[in-house]
């Protein structure tokens, strides 16, 4: 079984850029290997859905290119004396898409909702946090029953991503099919095993290092179909290319191939708790 990685950046094994194509247009057309799940942060746990959560929700911190941890929604944080209690201080003038301010009673509204939400694929990273202070509008801190080093890394991937409260309390069950973030994009449209279609978020806290209008994510399983888009110029970036397409493509001055280290792992989980196969 293969298990995506806790934390983990855009970057894949390798990735395919047809760089004329993305300089001349203001719309990204991403390849994508599969259909992701759930765009709900808390439900979701596609390799894929990750890939589109990068530009949908921010979270409260990010991996560098250098795997190095640092502050997204957050500015800094600081731990207590006996590394029970993490204290966060958020960015200021960060909205939702829905113009909903994100404060630290939003964020303790998503870890809360991570922690209880039925179904929710987020439970255990977040199983050592016992409870969510709102100290004040733009400091929050989370109290841990044990100091948990990994804290830090699993709020830089969907843990650490904020949905606006209003969206999610006044849609339910149903607000992962219209998802509601603070990131560079907003959700527009999904047409199922066929598209995923985000548009620049005007009021984006960082809007000027953003240089495009528009993404659409297809899904194309087949990985010499997925190929052969972007050789065409159907699709402007595509990721896991095959081991064997690698030399032809820098071969070809069109493509750009990038190889960047992630953070991740491969492994079996084992269900102790069954007394018998199913």
């Amino acid at each position: 079984m293969h298990n995506p990685s806790k934390t983990f950046r855009i970057a894949l094994v390798a990735l395919a850029l047809a760089m004329p194509a993305l300089v001349s247009a203001q719309t990204l057309r991403f390849g994508l290997a599969e259909d992701p799940d759930i765009l709900d942060p808390t439900l979701a746990r596609t390799f894929v859905g990750r890939i589109v959560f990068a530009a949908l929700c921010d979270k409260l911190f990010d991996i560098d290119e250098k795997l190095n941890i640092v502050p997204q929604l957050a500015t800094s944080y600081q731990w207590s004396a006996d590394s029970k209690a993490l204290t966060i201080k958020l960015r200021q003038g960060v909205t939702f898409h829905d113009g909903e301010k994100l404060d630290a009673a939003a964020v303790k509204f998503n870890i809360e909702r991570h922690k209880n939400m039925a179904g929710s694929n987020r439970k255990g990273e977040l199983a050592p946090v016992t409870s969510v202070d709102v100290v004040d509008p733009s400091t929050v801190r989370l109290n841990l029953s044990a100091p948990f080093s990994p804290l830090l890394a699993q709020l830089a991937d969907r843990a650490g991503m904020m949905v606006s409260p209003k969206a999610a309390q006044g849609e339910g069950e149903k607000f992962g099919t219209k998802p509601v973030c603070s990131g560079p994009f907003r959700f527009v449209e999904r047409v199922a095993q066929d598209r995923i279609v985000l548009e620049r978020y005007p009021n984006y806290w960082n809007k000027a290092e953003i240089h495009l209008d528009k993404i659409i994510y297809l899904p194309i399983p087949d990985s010499t179909v997925r190929l052969a888009n972007m050789k065409s110029g159907q699709l402007d970036f595509i990721e896991r290319v095959l081991p064997s397409d690698i030399p032809s493509l820098k071969s070809d001055s069109r493509f750009k191939i990038a190889r960047i280290t992630e953070i991740g792992y491969q492994g079996i989980t084992v269900n102790v708790g069954k007394s018998e196969l199913a």
